[in-house]
């Protein structure tokens, strides 16, 4: 559960406008005050305007030429490009000029995405990198979307390759995600 504390400046953005009225929402029903923005990422801020940046990025791997078969808006919502990384590992690097000192991105982290991309953009960007906390989930576009052979063998063979963590063991696919903490020293 989040915590609000007084005095403190929340600023919600997405590209999304429905997402961005489910912010005004849910903030109006629980007594919080939001400065909500519509912006692409981060292109809307200022450097140095966050203590810290909390970021869940689109990070399932579509290959260009298929989708899992979900709505409109949970594709805009989860593609990460061909191997899940393309806007996490923007997410990351894209942050950092917007954190003041000793800043910290906090970054949900699905292992479903390209774990090495991740990883190097971490490591060149930020000084320290802990993960905070993991947990077990389905994959969940298998169980939400329309998968075909097509897809199942892309996210196979990106496993196969040392590039996501995933088990094909049962009917879902399960992963993991993270809580990723990079602070700048």
């Amino acid at each position: 559960m989040a915590r609000h504390v007084p005095g403190t400046a929340v600023t919600v953005a997405d590209l999304a406008e429905p997402a961005l009225a489910a912010a005004r929402q849910h903030a109006a029903a629980n007594g919080v005050t939001l400065s909500v923005v519509r912006s692409d990422l981060y292109a809307t801020f200022e450097p140095a305007s966050f203590d810290v940046v909390t970021v869940h990025p689109p990070a399932v791997p579509y290959p260009a030429d298929a989708d899992w078969g979900l709505t409109q808006g949970m594709r805009i919502a989860t593609n990460g490009g061909d191997d899940g990384s393309e806007l996490v590992v923007r997410s990351i690097v894209e942050a950092r000029p917007l954190l003041r000192p000793g800043g910290r991105l906090l970054l949900l982290l699905p292992r479903w995405s390209h774990l090495g991309k991740a990883r190097a953009a971490l490591a060149a960007t930020y000084g320290t990198v802990q993960e905070l906390a993991r947990l077990a989930v389905e994959f969940f576009p298998v169980r939400e979307g329309r998968p075909d052979a097509h897809l199942l063998a892309h996210v196979q063979r990106l496993a196969a390759e040392g590039s996501i963590e995933m088990s094909f063991e049962g009917t879902v696919p399960l992963s993991a995600v993270s809580v990723v903490e990079p602070r700048i020293d």
